[in-house]
């Protein structure tokens, strides 16, 4: 997973992609990367990076998203800042990017930086989420946001989750699923995200394929004290 100068996660409600950015952020910085997060996902009014925005200042990365006082809006307000990253040459920039048409197209107005940068654009598929169980399906959607965000996919991120009833069985039908989208649409499983350290722990120890660990930060506000 060697960096380029910009990561572009996005994916449908409920794919996790969120989360990965984050983690992935956290992955970078950790490795002595400069990172600049910016959250576009202007449609999903819940799980939203910006809301860990000073816990993620605190651990050493810098987050932007709308103008000042329309951090919870859903206007794409979008601060200059974001033009900064992308003109700095020592940071590693994440975008977090609502993973339909509407969300994607925000991707248009960055569209001179991804032509002379090298970029990464990212699809997080969970198969378990309703309506993307069937492989075509999950290429119709890949389709939608390169037409609509005018760049390419270049790989799937693998999410099978159910949340608290994942297990074994769970992650391996997931993964087939993922892999027959990632085979039609001829690009790579980029990697497959786990939580379960003890299984994790196996998995590093096989070396059978390209894991990514997750720590779950983006709770839902009904799970929040």
């Amino acid at each position: 997973m060697e960096a380029k100068r910009i990561t572009i996660f996005t994916g449908p409600f409920g794919s996790g992609k969120t989360e990965i950015a984050v983690n992935y952020a956290l992955h970078l910085n950790r490795h002595g990367e400069k990172v600049g997060l910016v959250d576009l996902d202007i449609v999903n009014p819940y799980f939203r990076s910006r809301a860990l925005s000073q816990w993620l200042k605190e651990a050493g990365i810098d987050l932007v998203s709308t103008q000042p006082g329309l951090e919870m809006a859903d206007l794409p307000a979008l601060s200059p800042r974001i033009f900064s990253f992308l003109q700095s040459p020592d940071h590693q920039v994440i975008f977090d990017v609502g993973g339909d048409p509407v969300g994607a197209r925000v991707l248009g107005r960055f569209q001179p930086y991804f032509q002379t940068n090298p970029y990464r654009l990212w699809l997080v598929v969970n198969p378990y989420r309703p309506g993307y169980e069937d492989p075509e399906r999950i290429v119709d959607l890949a389709r939608e946001v390169e037409a609509a965000s005018r760049l390419e996919i270049a790989g799937l991120i693998d999410n099978s989750n159910l949340g608290k009833l994942t297990d074994q069985k769970v992650r391996t039908e997931g993964a087939a699923l993922v892999q027959a989208a990632a085979t039609r649409l001829e690009v790579p499983v980029v990697f497959r995200t786990y939580t379960d350290q003890a299984f994790l722990t196996e998995l590093e120890q096989a070396g059978a394929e390209r894991i990514f660990p997750l720590n779950l930060y983006m709770l839902p506000p009904w799970e929040v004290d």
